[in-house]
């Protein structure tokens, strides 16, 4: 009998451990499955995020992060550690973390030890101000979770508040960070936790706040997780105590939200399936770069902030506030995949912080409910290019979405704004100058002293053009013709002052005296993108930017390595930015520079998983293929680099919504069989596009959900050489013509049709050889080592191509059909591939080299 009751009393005693161990766990669910799961060995070092409208995690691999409640630090260095056992030694999380998996929803970091594993899923809420991790364990032994952190509770830079403490909360189960003012407040902790610290409430220290959570017996968190919640903001602590027991009640919600929330991203937008799958899921995830830029501030409003990066022991999240010139360029991006309501969203935040004499800002920071920004900080109104790119950004919006209210709703503004823009142009050569408007393309050193860069002419031509456009839309025939009349002045002016006659190239700017500042650099693609330069002269300016001096395997150099002022390092002077290396791309391909265009989108594509998963960082060296350490890890622009050529280059979409005039002018590699657009929005117009090339010619199949009046401008671009035979719509011939320009590094007819709602276009060729894009692999650490592409020409059944590569190395080219070359003198044939062999020359030195193919 004694017994017995020993063994009830030991199961009763072992029932209530179970059920105080078991308390605030809840039941473990299954997490969503997704094809752009991005799953490896985790980096330690290598940052992550998940973001909300009004919430951050801004981390590392290793499991350490900061918190983030917009415009709130809640805290740092949030770690994990674990005890085995009555044992009192600690188990670091950073030392065991061993993989991360991501989707867009949710990021998964692995820890395993030889008797436990902790499976740590992180999920930041789309539009509340908190986050919650789950933790899904599997234990042998006893185990005690030790979750610490360092509270802050600071606004962000350069605001400050002082007295803040640290409590823990026995009833809510969570630490509350607060101050005395009780206006800014942090809430985190676990309805499975117990608090730990010892530091007094009344201050804080480098001590860490922790709290536990304890599993005495295995079987307690098996099928579980246990959730852990953090939240925070300005404002009342009743309704952020409100939200973290939102959150609490039910996490799997705030999982579920943030999974539906993508999908509908992802459903929502422009869709394309290319035989390319890194491309594929790079261009998703620029989609979720973006879009986790998407910032609700309580006090300024909702807007898109510049980039995200951990702030350390400071107050600044990366490039984490309101930068309008990264928002304008960026926005260009957004169109192009149909993301209409948040560029505008966007557009009109930025209007608010328009000066009175129409200057746009360019930034402001998150923290300016806290102080006075623009009265007692130099840096709102500094750069002068913004306002005109406001200009140009609102006319790409007004053509691919035709949403004319908001011409007519921004027209004060837009007006303004162009009339600040002609106050800038002190020499009244037509263009703006840098020396009244701001800094433009650069922001230090030599290169800043000059009258006017390629880079706010470019920008103020643009906005010119535009402005004439969104005139027309708003009713205003007078600034219609102006502006006209200032595009014209604007687009000779460019021609006359950039030109370099000796260099054949347009150069990075003029001083006050008229004399080009002949540095070669990759701010001359951008005229280049809008079609502002002469077509001959900027066909030598891309030639040149090809050269292995500038363009790297991991993308393009700020400044020529020949140039005195180069630095790998410098910000200005040497490093590679992608979202400049994108403008370049999208350059490269509307001159049909297309092998060379490719190169430098797929190392866009490479840099979308190369550091943060899904994340493109800010810049790179100009001599290896890493980043610096200060570059910031989640840059919005750079995602650019993937989106902007992918879309306005590689696929060739443009459209018209005003005119109802939409273009597919694909440029794709010769052996890509088949591509699939979905979901392309123009106005109220959704097309579908699908490309198929075979021995015969190309079929493309288009589909359409309206009735309304549609032009659709079909020009692929084809190899060297191609012959067309001939062109049918719906099975009827129909004329085309031929894009010819001078140097012409493609064969490309162009065919115009009126669209029914499904309707087929066939072009017949006679096939040639046609290079296909070099592999420039390029590793991290590496330095440029790929094949340059400087150009090609086509004459009398000859393709001659330039190419560059290292001195005393063999390159491997691939191309189609190479059963149609008759002879060739630059390379040798091994199997299907042309080995390519580069003449001696000083180790390490690019040299240049012709390769000559016949034709049958």
């Amino acid at each position: 009998m004694k017994t017995k009751r020993s063994v009830l009393i030991f199961i009763v005693g072992l029932l209530l451990s179970s059920a105080v161990a078991a308390e605030g766990l809840i039941p473990r669910f299954e997490l969503a499955s997704s094809d752009l799961e991005i799953r490896r060995l985790a980096q330690p070092n290598t940052y992550f995020d998940k973001t909300g409208r009004k919430f951050a995690i801004l981390g590392f691999e290793s499991g350490s992060f900061e918190a983030w409640a917009y415009p709130l630090k809640l805290l740092r260095n949030f770690e994990f550690s674990f005890l085995i056992g009555s044992s009192t030694q600690p188990i670091a999380g950073k030392d065991i973390v061993r993989t991360i998996s991501a989707t867009p929803a949710a990021t998964t970091l692995t820890y395993a030890f030889q008797s436990f594993t902790v499976k740590a899923t992180y999920v930041a809420a789309v539009d509340e101000p908190g986050a919650v991790i789950l933790l899904a364990v599997d234990t042998t032994e006893p185990l005690t979770i030790v979750c610490s952190f360092l509270p802050v509770l600071q606004p962000m830079w350069p605001a400050g508040i002082g007295g803040q403490y640290a409590s823990w909360d026995g009833g809510l189960k969570a630490y509350i960070i607060s101050e005395p003012t009780r206006k800014n407040h942090g809430l985190v902790g676990s309805p499975a936790a117990q608090g730990i610290s010892y530091t007094p409430a009344h201050m804080l220290s480098d001590t860490p706040n922790q709290f536990k959570v304890l599993i005495e017996n295995k079987d307690v968190a098996r099928g579980k997780f246990i959730p852990i919640v953090l939240t925070g903001g300005k404002g009342r602590r009743e309704d952020v105590r409100k939200t973290y027991e939102t959150l609490v009640k039910d996490p799997e919600a705030v999982y579920r939200q943030a999974v539906l929330h993508y999908e509908r991203l992802r459903q929502d937008t422009l869709r394309v399936l290319t035989p390319d799958e890194k491309l594929n899921a790079a261009f998703e995830w620029a989609k979720v770069a973006y879009d986790n830029l998407i910032v609700d501030n309580p006090d300024l409003g909702r807007g898109l902030v510049a980039g995200l990066s951990p702030s350390g022991t400071g107050g600044r999240p990366g490039f984490g506030w309101f930068f309008s010139g990264d928002t304008y360029m960026n926005s260009l991006s957004l169109n192009s995949y149909g993301a209409f309501s948040s560029v505008k969203e966007a557009l009109l935040f930025t209007q608010k912080w328009q000066r009175d004499d129409g200057k746009m800002a360019h930034e402001l920071s998150q923290a300016a409910g806290y102080l006075n920004w623009f009265k007692d900080y130099p840096y709102g109104y500094i750069h002068g290019e913004t306002t005109p790119f406001y200009i140009a950004a609102c006319y790409d919006y007004l053509r691919m979405s035709g949403d004319i209210e908001f011409v007519k709703q921004s027209w004060p503004s837009l007006n303004k704004a162009y009339a600040w823009c002609l106050t800038t142009d002190e020499d009244g050569d037509g263009l703006m100058d840098n020396s009244k408007a701001g800094l433009g393309a650069l922001e230090f050193g030599s290169l800043t002293g000059i009258r006017t860069d390629i880079y706010l002419a470019a920008a103020w031509a643009r906005a010119a053009y535009g402005m004439e456009r969104l005139a027309k839309a708003a009713g205003d025939p007078s600034l219609e013709r102006t502006a006209r009349d200032h595009y014209a002045k604007a687009q000779k002016a460019l021609e006359a002052k950039f030109w370099d006659e000796e260099n054949g190239r347009y150069a990075y700017a003029f001083n006050s005296d008229g004399k080009l500042v002949k540095e070669l650099t990759p701010w001359s693609s951008v005229p280049l993108v809008w079609g502002q330069g002469d077509p001959a002269r900027s066909m030598l300016t891309l030639e040149k930017i090809n050269s292995a001096d500038l363009t790297t395997d991991w993308g393009v150099r700020m400044l020529s390595t020949r140039s005195a002022l180069f630095e790998p390092l410098n910000y200005n002077y040497g490093a590679v930015w992608p979202f400049l290396s994108g403008w370049v791309a999208t350059a490269l391909y509307k001159h049909d520079f297309s092998l060379q265009g490719y190169g430098l989108l797929t190392a866009a594509v490479r840099h979308t998983f190369d550091n943060a998963i899904g994340d493109i960082t800010e810049l790179f060296s100009g001599e290896q293929n890493i980043w610096p350490q200060e570059g910031v890890c989640h840059q919005g622009f750079s995602s650019s680099g993937v989106v902007f050529p992918f879309i306005r280059g590689l696929l060739g979409l443009e459209g018209d919504a005003l005119t109802g005039e939409v273009r597919f002018e694909p440029r794709f590699p010769a052996d890509w069989s088949d591509v699939a657009v979905d979901n392309w929005k123009v106005g109220e117009e959704t097309i579908s596009l699908r490309y198929r090339r075979s021995a015969e010619g190309v079929r493309l199949e288009v589909g359409r959900r309206t009735n309304a009046a549609t032009k659709l401008i079909f020009a692929p671009a084809f190899g060297l050489g191609t012959n067309v035979r001939g062109v049918t719509f719906n099975g009827e011939s129909v004329k085309h013509q031929f894009v010819a320009p001078p140097r012409a590094q493609a064969v490309q007819p162009r065919v115009e049709v009126v669209l029914g709602r499904n309707d087929v276009i066939e072009i017949r060729l006679d096939q040639v050889p046609e290079l296909l894009p070099p592999a420039n692999a390029s590793n991290t650490g590496d330095t440029s080592q790929g094949l340059r592409i400087i150009r090609s020409e086509f004459k009398e059944g000859r393709l001659t191509t330039i190419l560059e590569g290292l001195a005393n190395r063999t390159y491997d080219l691939k191309l189609t059909h190479p059963d149609l070359v008759r002879s060739m003198t630059g390379a040798k044939w091994e199997g299907a591939i042309l080995r390519v062999e580069f003449p001696p020359g000083p180790p390490g030195e690019y040299v240049r080299h012709e390769l000559v193919l016949s034709f049958r």
